[in-house]
């Protein structure tokens, strides 16, 4: 299975004191209405609108598909797009420079002029002065993009020799980054365990490549997630943690042992597409070791 996306580096300054380290991990209203901004949009709302062909509902839309069985395999499509933001330093950080990252999944790359526009017009609201752009390559390196949108962007996947690369057939850890949330029977997990984590993935990186590369992976999705229960939690130094007094997840890291071979791509490409609740907005950012 093959997922291809893209990868843009945001660097910026604060142009004056943030005191809230999390400052960009609650920005999806934000963001929408950033989007609407580059795209000269008036409205809040797109019902009723004549506009024709745009790029907002197209992305933030999250059609329901016509196929029934994908409905019921894929539910409703992620977002098509991932933040990796910063932890903010503590103040006094006026000048601090940061930067933030920006993965555009499948055919939404197409959109990438509107992209541009809108993470500078959300970098500008919460007090930073855009300084440069960088694109990644395959192999991790960057180079600066000085363009609109009008040039293509190096492609990635999961075969980017960036990536992780051979893992232990035997056992595994995930750091986890950001924090996770995982949610079942409407309540946020405290902890997880690696079937918790392999079926929530298969559900998001599956479902990606259904509604944005217009593929159904070969995934033996029955077989995976009781394969997965086997793998046992071997380690782990995980705890639920609260940001501003708010519940924001599970962090830390946990190694599992099993047979793991069967899920290595997945892993890979779950550590671009972040996992669980908010994940487009930061959350569920996580690394594999060996």
């Amino acid at each position: 299975m093959e997922l291809h996306y893209a990868k843009l580096w945001f660097s910026f300054t604060l142009r004056y004191d943030l005191a809230d380290p999390y400052a960009f991990y609650a920005t999806r209203a934000e963001f929408e209405s950033a989007f609407r901004s580059a795209l000269s949009c008036k409205r809040g709302d797109c019902t009723g609108c004549r506009r024709g062909v745009c790029a907002f509902p197209e992305i933030f839309g999250q059609q329901i598909a016509d196929d029934p069985e994908a409905v019921r395999r894929h539910q409703k499509p992620p977002l098509p797009f991932i933040f990796d933001f910063p932890v903010l330093p503590p103040p006094p950080n006026r000048g601090r420079l940061c930067e933030l990252a920006l993965t555009l999944v499948g055919n939404s790359m197409q959109y990438l002029p509107a992209y541009l526009a809108a993470v500078r017009v959300l970098v500008e609201n919460k007090g930073g002065a855009l300084t440069g752009v960088t694109a990644q390559s395959p192999g991790g390196e960057r180079a600066a993009y000085a363009g609109e949108g009008s040039f293509p962007l190096p492609l990635l996947g999961s075969l980017d020799p960036s990536m992780t690369g051979p893992l232990p057939i035997e056992t595994v850890a995930i750091r986890l980054l950001t924090p996770l949330k995982l949610v079942q029977e409407g309540r946020l997990l405290k902890n997880f365990t690696f079937a918790n984590f392999a079926r929530t993935l298969m559900r998001r990186v599956s479902s990606l490549a259904y509604h944005y590369e217009g593929a159904e992976p070969g995934l033996d999705y029955r077989w995976l997630s009781s394969h997965s229960e086997a793998v046992r939690t071997v380690g782990s130094d995980c705890r639920f943690v609260s940001w501003n007094g708010r519940p924001a997840g599970i962090l830390g890291s946990a190694r599992f042992a099993g047979d793991l071979e069967p899920f290595h791509l997945l892993l890979q490409l779950g550590a671009a597409t972040h996992l669980g609740k908010g994940a487009s907005f930061g959350f569920g950012c996580y690394r594999v070791e060996g």
